[in-house]
């Protein structure tokens, strides 16, 4: 099986007008089809927006999100696709960054942006994304020393408040779900790998939770 990638950037978007953004839109969807038929490609797969998450999104995209409408960009994708009788599939792009990021960007040598649409691309054709066992054993051991510490150095009077008791039934919601991980859907274990964790120089690092 042939395989290929290519990335189309259109920085252009977050800056220009209206009208001129609306060409763009044109120009790089028909510059996409273009190429996905030279490649004998005849399906597509994209997010479904109205069901991105917090943990998906950024500053600079929330800034994205106020200057562009990605409801013309996802509107012209599905125009030209259909008109050119490519079958599209829109799914939920829950945890696609977090996955990207710790499962393929160093594997691949792949952006940020480039893993989660390889991971998008990947839930069209309906693979689930497991933990790696190096991901699991992080989660295992670093991250659940990482948490029973943090409980057991909480000060009495911090336990009281109210964001102190938030914050220990938080930690002591994710010791469970690391006890009986094998149990947890996999977005579980995304989700907690995204909140105690994080990348430096693909290294793994911890977060303060």
């Amino acid at each position: 099986m042939k395989k290929s990638s290519k990335v189309f950037y259109c920085h252009e978007l977050e800056y220009v007008k209206a009208n001129k953004r609306n060409n763009l839109i044109g120009e790089t969807v028909r510059d996409v089809y273009d190429w996905l038929l030279q490649e004998n490609v005849g399906a597509v797969v994209i997010e479904n927006i109205q069901l991105r998450q917090q943990h998906d999104t950024d500053k600079r995209f929330n800034r994205f999100t106020h200057n562009f409408k990605k409801k013309k960009l996802t509107e012209t994708i599905l125009r030209r696709g259909m008109r050119l009788g490519f079958r599209i599939k829109k799914v939920n792009p829950s945890y696609t960054s977090v996955i990207g990021r710790f499962k393929y960007m160093k594997k691949y040598g792949l952006s940020v942006h480039e893993s989660a649409a390889f991971v998008i691309g990947r839930r069209g054709l309906g693979y689930h994304e497991r933990l790696p066992k190096e991901l699991i054993d992080t989660i295992k051991t670093k991250v659940k020393r990482r948490l029973i510490a943090m409980l057991g150095s909480m000060e009495e009077s911090y336990k009281q408040s109210n964001s102190g008791k938030k914050q220990h039934q938080s930690i002591a919601i994710m010791l469970r779900k690391i006890e009986n991980f094998k149990h947890e859907h996999e977005w579980s274990l995304w989700n907690m790998l995204h909140k105690c964790c994080w990348l430096n120089q693909y290294q793994i690092q911890l977060k303060e939770v």
